[in-house]
């Protein structure tokens, strides 16, 4: 008996099997087969918008179709309009249109609510011709989008809470992942690292990640990646003007400052052409004196993290730049020395 149940279970498992698969080559031999009316010398020439492209989100038009890739939208017109004018999904960002793959530029613009492209009166190919649409890029430059969720779900603080937010780069992203018992110890402890950051990435996200959060202390940890050229040449200058704004910010809103020094380096195995340790030196040098002189709290990492060549220790990091347990468990008692020191 049982023997039977499992042969029924495996005979309708392949049926499934078999049914999911014609199904999925139907649906490719469909998707090729749109275009079998225009010949092959037409989709030769018009590879571009037909192969390795995916469906566009926008509706179908009833003047054709649409095809997606990337940051581009390939307006396929198999009914061109007579006035010329193809009016086109409005929710589309579109920076330019264009004929010929580039070749001639469109004028677009929205007429009487229609988002509308100019096209010359007569069509260039009677079966179909593809407008190039390159869409107005969308890229969240700052991340906000990593924390929007986390930050909604987040509760305003308690009447007595004090919160601190760790705002920083991958050395403050990974201390989660690598020492995560000590946010876990510290719940009122609120992460928002971001590996790769530079310091005016973390400015421009500073309100939503930072003092929406209403935290009575900040540790801000900036500048590595900035000194890296992760977003091309920055001053030393510059990058403390920035940390220096953040600063600001948390005092203009009765934030707490701790202004940690960026940890030592002597190479960044993404950017081998940079020579970051002395310029990190002069940094922190920058950091320090603004911290004495407007009286907010400065964190020293670096001191006990270096070794002779300007680096960090072997032996507390996971590379040249990142700390490992060991090099977190130097920085955890410090950085709670700092708050405590701040809510004082």
């Amino acid at each position: 008996m049982k023997f039977f149940k499992k042969t029924i279970v495996l005979f309708i498992t392949g049926i499934m099997c078999l049914t999911t698969g014609f199904a999925q080559e139907n649906a490719n031999k469909n998707t090729n087969s749109d275009y079998n009316q225009f010949g092959e010398t037409w989709k030769n020439e018009n590879k571009e918008a037909i192969f390795e492209v995916s469906e566009s989100p926008y509706e179908k038009p009833n003047w054709g179709r649409y095809t997606k890739k990337d940051d581009v939208i390939y307006a396929i017109v198999n009914e061109w309009p007579k006035d010329g004018k193809l009016v086109i999904d409005r929710n589309m960002k579109v920076r330019t249109a264009f004929l010929d793959y580039g070749d001639k530029k469109l004028k677009t613009k929205l007429i009487d609510g229609n988002l509308t492209i100019f096209l010359p009166e007569e069509n260039p190919n009677t079966m179909a011709t593809v407008v190039k649409i390159q869409l107005t890029p969308t890229e969240d430059w700052a991340n906000l989008e990593r924390y929007s969720a986390a930050n909604a779900a987040l509760e305003a603080p308690a009447k007595n809470e004090k919160r601190v937010v760790f705002i920083g780069n991958s050395i403050t992203d990974n201390w989660t992942r690598d020492h995560g018992v000590f946010f876990e110890e510290n719940p009122t402890f609120v992460n928002r690292g971001i590996s790769g950051q530079t310091s005016a990435q973390m400015l421009l996200r500073f309100r939503p990640d930072v003092i929406e959060l209403q935290p009575k202390v900040v540790v801000i940890s900036a500048g590595t990646n900035d000194i890296a050229g992760n977003r091309g040449y920055i001053s030393l200058d510059r990058i403390a003007g920035n940390i220096f704004s953040m600063v600001e910010l948390a005092k203009a809103n009765n934030i707490k400052v701790i202004l940690a020094s960026v940890l030592p380096a002597s190479s960044y195995s993404w950017s081998p052409s940079i020579e970051p340790a002395d310029k990190i030196i002069e940094l922190n040098t920058l950091l320090k004196a603004y911290a004495k002189k407007n009286k907010i709290i400065y964190l020293d990492y670096y001191t006990p993290m270096v070794n002779d060549d300007k680096g960090l220790i072997k032996e507390l990091g996971r590379d040249t730049v990142h700390p490992n347990v060991e090099g977190y468990l130097i920085m955890e008692p410090m950085v709670k020395a700092a708050i405590s020191k701040a809510l004082k």
